[in-house]
């Protein structure tokens, strides 16, 4: 598979716009104020507390601000990879393993890196756009060491803000859960997840799954935050230039990181797989076809034909091909 990374700060900027477009026009988020008693919970707003969608209550409100103080106190503002990881749901950390195919760094700049994404088997996008800042990017540029040290130092042990693309990193919680603990990366979630994730679970979606592991484990990528951090201790000696300095992905460092074959699972029903195949034809049934469709000139006809010609050059006589 070659992947086209073409201009993904454009797109990712375009991705941003719409999100908060998407944001300002909602008319059912459960702001801080409701979260905090001030406002009536008379709106019609539902949640999924006690397994079934009804109006919220004042008790519910009690349990958000319980289950947001406690987020709070357990999350520190930034987090490292491993932390975010070790965070996540068994499940999104099973689907980042089973269909997300690769993480690609495309862009970096000033402490961000920029990754390209595979969407996943079931998504309605062929890719998302992900994003990670370096907290300590300033102090890995002034640490005592190679570029390459202070690289691993900060993939192992620097504290990141991150967001995707994805809806699941918005409607899953995850956005929020990111704001409360500080290491969100772009817009700030202010609506509790009512819906969706009224216990604050996990931490990353499966995007930011695979793009933190790909952080901490590929050394290509150790290797270009590296060069970020060898260009800036340049710039900073240096007396010509003053803005950041951009380091960006080749196609060829691209297609390298996407060329690794990856097993896909596909999930199948329960009725799916019980199903059987139907019964081959035969020979002379597939003639009778065959004659069937001699008179019909158009296109389709004359595709099935050269199909059923196919099959019969394979299939003894007057026995199933």
């Amino acid at each position: 598979m070659t992947l086209k990374i073409g201009n993904t700060t454009a797109a990712i900027n375009r991705i941003r716009q719409a999100d908060l477009e998407r944001r300002r026009g909602a008319t059912t988020i459960l702001t801080p104020t409701a979260v905090q008693g001030t406002t009536s919970p008379a709106k019609v707003l539902y949640t999924t507390l006690g397994g079934q969608a009804r109006p919220i209550t004042p008790a519910d409100l009690a349990a958000f601000r319980k289950r947001i103080a406690e987020v709070g106190k357990d999350l520190r503002q930034g987090i490292t990879a491993s932390e975010a990881i070790g965070l996540s749901r068994p499940i999104d950390l099973e689907r980042a393993r089973k269909e997300i195919r690769y993480a690609a760094p495309t862009v970096l700049r000033a402490g961000e890196l920029q990754f390209v994404v595979d969407s996943g088997p079931q998504s309605l996008v062929s890719r998302h756009h992900t994003r990670v800042e370096f907290t300590a990017w300033a102090a890995a540029i002034a640490r005592p060491s190679t570029p390459l040290q202070a690289a691993a130092w900060l993939v192992s042990e620097g504290t990141l803000r991150f967001e995707c693309s994805c809806d699941a990193f918005t409607f899953w919680g995850f956005r929020y859960i990111a704001t409360v603990g500080g290491f969100v990366l772009g817009r700030r979630e202010t609506g509790f997840p009512k819906i969706r994730s009224p216990k604050l679970l996990g931490c990353c979606c499966k995007h930011l799954v695979r793009t933190l592991t790909t952080l901490k484990s590929d050394l290509t990528v150790r290797r270009r935050i590296a060069a970020g951090i060898d260009a800036e201790r340049r710039r900073l000696d240096g007396t010509r230039r003053t803005t950041p300095v951009t380091i960006r992905a080749t196609q060829a460092e691209a297609n390298k990181i996407t060329s690794a074959p990856v097993r896909r699972i596909t999930a199948f029903t329960p009725a799916q797989r019980g199903q059987k195949l139907p019964p081959m034809l035969k020979s002379n049934e597939i003639k009778r076809a065959l004659a069937a469709l001699a008179n019909r000139p158009d296109i389709s006809a004359q595709a099935i034909a050269q199909a059923l010609q196919h099959l019969l050059k394979q299939a003894p006589k007057g026995a199933r091909p």
